[in-house]
């Protein structure tokens, strides 16, 4: 097992001498062995380590079991411990997601401010062959890619390190074991509260009927699967620097250079330039690369598709641009009398405004369309520019609002806010066109005479 596991170190190059390593210690048998093991290859390497672990305040009596463990066995095989006590259940309803998310997003951020504590430059974690075929499983039931596929890297980013991923759990415990090293044991794992759990306890055994090494299968596949992954974003990384203009604010690739590559080059080298750009892919999935594919083949210059993450993508007559800073056309200012009937057109945004009478009061409001009691006009109808101190009674709402808190929570940018009409009768907004009307002009039983005002682009 050390042999296995110091080739294994060797082959990826994930320690050289004076490396300082922060040791993710759980008490559970991944994280002892890995911990053992380090500790065994400590003075051969030139390595130091600083064993951190983290009480994600899910499990009560048994997590703090898990803590005391963790800092005797520290304290016996004389390493410095580093604790840190979480409420992952309260950042989760807090933070929108869900536990075991935001237990990983706690337990890396507690990993890297012992780093920054310790002057370390390592991460490593217990993560062994079974953890990576359930990885490549989740991430095929998900819809992976190549990337997928390759699961668990041995070694990313020059910082985290997976040393035992050529090992698999069975193998762990019987090291433990033939050690006669003690660890704990979490309960909930065999659970199937979460997918990563039911991948683990149900679907891994079943498969495992059709092929009893599936686990050293899968693990091979995400090999492969690396290797290749690897070449691509090398080959690729080299395609975007000769086809495309970077700065901090946008990449721009040569139209020339991009349409005539492979479809699965291209989709790969626009990855690519988007994570260049935001430092992730986050919410970007294969239909949204595909859309930018087909907005570089098919559209005309001038033509946007918005993305998640506040970014853009546009078409140029040379160049596809990736920008998260799209500049918005200026918008001449307006202040235009409406008649009823009649319309307005701004011709800035393409937009025109109608104003007719109509009859009945069991009428639908939506977005572009919406209905007023005419008695309730007290002035000259225009549609304008939005304007300091501007308020308005949101439909279904009692109080006024602020123009500017009610773009706020719609999510409405700023430099996209002027492009915005008003309907308004003098100064009172009745409608924020295409958004939302104001209460106090709504239609009632009472209603007799009712005015629609309808736009469209």
């Amino acid at each position: 097992m050390l042999n296995k596991v110091g080739s294994y170190i060797k082959k990826h190059n994930m320690l050289k001498k004076g490396d300082r390593v922060v040791v993710g210690l759980s008490g559970g048998a991944d994280s002892v062995a890995l911990l053992h093991i380090l500790k065994a290859y400590r003075k051969s390497l030139g390595i130091e380590l600083f064993p951190a672990h983290i009480n994600h305040g899910l499990r009560g009596k048994e997590a703090d079991e898990d803590q005391e463990f963790s800092r005797q066995l520290c304290q016996r095989w004389d390493m410095d411990f580093h604790m840190h006590r979480s409420d992952v259940s309260a950042l989760a309803a807090e933070w929108k997601k869900s536990e075991e998310e935001t237990g990983r997003i706690v337990r890396y951020d507690f990993y890297n401010e012992v780093m920054r504590k310790t002057s370390s430059n390592k991460i490593a974690t217990g993560h062994h062959k079974d953890d990576q075929a359930e990885t490549v499983l989740h991430n095929i039931i998900r819809g992976a890619g190549t990337e997928g596929l390759a699961g668990i890297k041995p070694f990313r980013d020059e910082k985290y390190i997976r040393p035992l991923l050529c090992v698999t759990r069975c193998e762990v415990e019987d090291y433990l074991k033939g050690k006669g090293l003690a660890y704990q044991i979490d309960v909930t794992n065999a659970e199937s509260d979460y997918t990563r759990n039911r991948i683990r306890n149900e679907l891994l055994p079943k498969i495992e009927e059709y092929n009893p090494s599936i686990v050293d299968s899968l693990s091979r596949l995400a090999s492969i699967a690396l290797e290749e992954d690897d070449f691509l974003t090398q080959y690729c990384s080299r395609l975007l620097r000769e086809g495309s203009t970077t700065t901090q604010e946008f990449v721009d690739i040569n139209l020339d250079f991009l349409l005539p590559l492979h479809k699965g080059l291209q989709k790969r080298l626009l990855r690519l330039a988007i994570k260049g750009l935001r430092g992730d892919l986050k919410g970007i999935s294969y239909t949204h690369i595909q859309d930018i594919v087909g907005l570089a083949i098919t559209s005309e210059p001038g033509s946007v598709i918005t993305l998640p993450g506040g970014l853009y993508a546009k078409v140029g007559y040379k160049h596809l641009r990736i920008t998260d800073k799209l500049p918005q056309p200026k918008i001449d200012y307006f202040d235009v009398p409406l008649d009823i009937p009649g319309k307005v057109i701004i011709g800035d945004m393409g937009m025109t405004i109608c104003a007719q009478e109509v009859e009945g009061a069991s009428i639908k409001y939506s977005d572009d369309c919406i209905y007023v009691d005419r008695v309730k006009i007290s002035g000259g109808l225009k549609v304008r520019q939005r304007k300091n101190g501007d308020r308005f009674k949101p439909l279904g709402m009692k109080g006024r609002k602020k123009l500017k808190d009610y773009f706020i929570d719609k999510k409405i940018p700023k430099d996209q806010r002027d492009s915005v009409p008003l309907l308004a009768d003098d100064d009172n907004i009745i409608w924020v066109v295409g958004y939302q009307m104001n209460d106090d002009y709504k239609l009632t039983n009472e209603t007799k005479d009712s005015i629609k005002f309808s736009f469209w682009r």
